[in-house]
């Protein structure tokens, strides 16, 4: 296995009770409930937001330390537009949280703030998460109900731009309630338009159907990322074809532009330590498996896809 010396998880997601808007949980613990005969959705609901919850980012600082993770990027979501419902903390109580939580990581965490940009302060939310809480990029979600290229993004573009901080757009599957047709990659190409300097990551690189798109988009970007986080049933189930998926990704836009992530929840019913680990053991495992089906994988792109990519995106020392 390769040896790594900066392990950079750029996609995780720490929630509190109060985090997710409420009808979500609602929509949720009728898809649940029927999963065994006595799980009613009224057994099921009052247990989900806890299984999700992780005060303080406890679980996930240990999970990072058993797994070998050095920083992780912690992504702040706003869906509470995109679900017609009111979490009961305010986006910005979670950049707030997550400003506290930088800081007292010792430097594990990494935070972005999440602002869907049609509400009408925006740009005001992600300032302040910026300049008051010292979050250090933005994390978009189009599967709320708005294009990459939306009009009413293009003012936090040109913020993140004129501060150098990457934004973080999701593309691919989502939740129950979200549309997941506006998170196509092939959206993100008017972004790299109008802003050709902004760097971009594709977060989840197009999972599970626009990888094609992901990597074309990739290609084509100046400072445009593929964070390969959600692939993880791909690789575990047809390893071949993501082993050669990504070994044709490091031919055409590079091993510099390839960024792994695992977008892990770190609540005590969703991830656990061992399929956390996992996921980093076969990144990390890639030039053996480069080996078995004549892709050559090394070493150093190992290191670059697991920690030093990310790192020089973050301005992270090792």
């Amino acid at each position: 296995m390769a040896a790594v010396t900066l392990c950079v998880d750029a996609h995780v997601h720490v929630y509190e009770q109060g985090d997710w808007p409420p009808r979500w949980f609602d929509y949720a613990a009728q898809q649940w409930a029927g999963r065994g005969p006595d799980r009613l959705p009224e057994h099921v609901r009052p247990k989900m937001e806890d299984g999700l919850a992780d005060p303080g980012a406890v679980r996930l600082l240990s999970q990072m330390t058993t797994a070998g993770v050095d920083v992780s990027v912690l992504l702040a979501v706003d869906w509470e537009l995109g679900m017609d419902s009111r979490p009961g903390n305010d986006i910005r109580e979670v950049h707030e949280r997550y400003g506290r939580l930088m800081r007292d990581s010792g430097g594990r965490i990494v935070a972005f703030a999440g602002v869907d940009p049609r509400r009408p302060d925006a740009l005001g939310i992600f300032e302040e998460a910026r300049d008051r809480h010292g979050l250090r990029g933005l994390k978009l979600y189009p599967p709320a109900g708005f294009y990459a290229y939306d009009e009413a993004a293009q003012p936090l573009y040109q913020a993140c731009a004129d501060s150098g901080l990457p934004v973080a757009i999701h593309c691919g599957e989502t939740l129950g309630m979200l549309r997941p047709r506006f998170s196509n990659p092939l959206f993100v190409q008017d972004v790299q338009r109008l802003y050709p300097g902004l760097t971009l990551w594709i977060a989840h690189a197009g999972a599970p159907w626009w990888w094609d798109e992901a990597v074309a988009v990739a290609e084509a970007g100046v400072d445009t990322y593929l964070e390969l986080s959600s692939w993880q049933a791909v690789a575990y189930e047809d390893e071949e074809l993501f082993v050669r998926r990504l070994g044709r990704a490091l031919g055409s836009v590079g091993v510099d532009k390839l960024l792994f992530g695992s977008d892990h929840i770190s609540g005590h019913r969703v991830r656990d330590d061992a399929g956390y680990r996992r996921w980093i053991d076969w990144f990390r495992d890639l030039p053996s498996l480069g080996r078995k089906y004549g892709v050559h994988v090394t070493d150093d792109d190992v290191e670059a896809m697991l920690g030093g990519n990310a790192a020089r995106c973050l301005g992270l020392e090792a």
